[in-house]
Parts: C-alpha cells; structure tokens; sequence
C-alpha cells in the first residue's frame, strides 16, 4: 500500500509553516512512505496525491483553546488552515474533483491540526517557542501514523 505524509504550510510565515517542518522531520522513518509538502491548494494538489493510496496531513491550526505545539486529530469537516480556503476549493473538493473525473485519489487516513499562535511571524524557520516544542509535535504523529499503518 503506497502512503503519503502531505505536510500543508507556508513556508515564509514561521509557525504557519509547522505542517512543512514535522513532514520533513517525519522523512524517512516509514519504509514505504513518501513525504511531500505544499503551500497551495490548487489542482495541482492533484498531481502530489494521484497514485498513492492513503495519505496523512499535517497542518496548522489557530484555535486559542489548545496552546500552541498541541496536535489536534481533525475529522474531515474541521478546519485546519491550508485544507480549507475562502478563495474557492478546498481540499477535500479537489480530492471529489479528482475522483468525478476518474482520477485515483488516496484515502485521507488522518488530518492533524498543529495548533499555533494566531499571529503569523514573516520568517522561514519555525518561532523559538514552536521548535522547542517540534520534536515533541514529531514524536506524537508519528506513533499515531505507526498505529494506522498496521
């Protein structure tokens, strides 16, 4: 079973970029695993997810009842900030999108939110506060992803 780890982020806006950061950490600790990452969504989300057959993601949230570094597990109409956009599709239509036309698309097997400050730090590495917590945030996806791989 071919999986993907899809980290979602920008990679200019610091702790907005946490998705990006824990999916390069998670590379190469599953055998049979691909790691990708992606600031956009757009179709050519199309084209990083098509001949995989589930996929993880990993993605910031801002909601100020976690404190930030606490990963979420979301269901698939909770909003983390990349799989969701006001500008038109999101995510999981583009997932439909690719199934109506006949594309393969993978199964989303788990969505976590990694929650955030709501203030977004223009900076390519991650804030102090964010990369001191990092390993941790790690640790806990990857031994959930470990319990969905079997």
């Amino acid at each position: 079973m071919k999986t993907l780890i899809l980290g979602m982020g920008n990679p200019i806006l610091s702790d907005d970029g946490v998705g990006l950061h824990v999916a390069q950490a998670l590379d190469g600790i599953f055998a049979d695993t691909d790691v990708r990452t992606c600031a956009l969504i757009g179709l050519d989300l199309l084209d990083i997810v098509t001949g995989y057959d589930r996929v993880f993601v990993i993605d910031a949230i801002q909601n100020r009842r976690y404190p930030p570094g606490t990963v979420v597990k979301l269901a698939a109409a909770e909003e983390a900030i990349h799989l969701f956009s006001s500008h038109g599709m999101h995510f999981f239509e583009i997932l439909q999108l690719g199934k109506d036309v006949g594309i393969a698309v993978p199964e989303v097997v788990g969505i976590y939110g990694v929650a955030i400050v709501t203030e977004c730090l223009f900076g390519e590495s991650l804030s102090p506060q964010m990369a001191c917590l990092q390993d941790g945030i790690v640790r806990q996806i990857a031994e959930h992803v470990s319990r969905k791989m079997l």
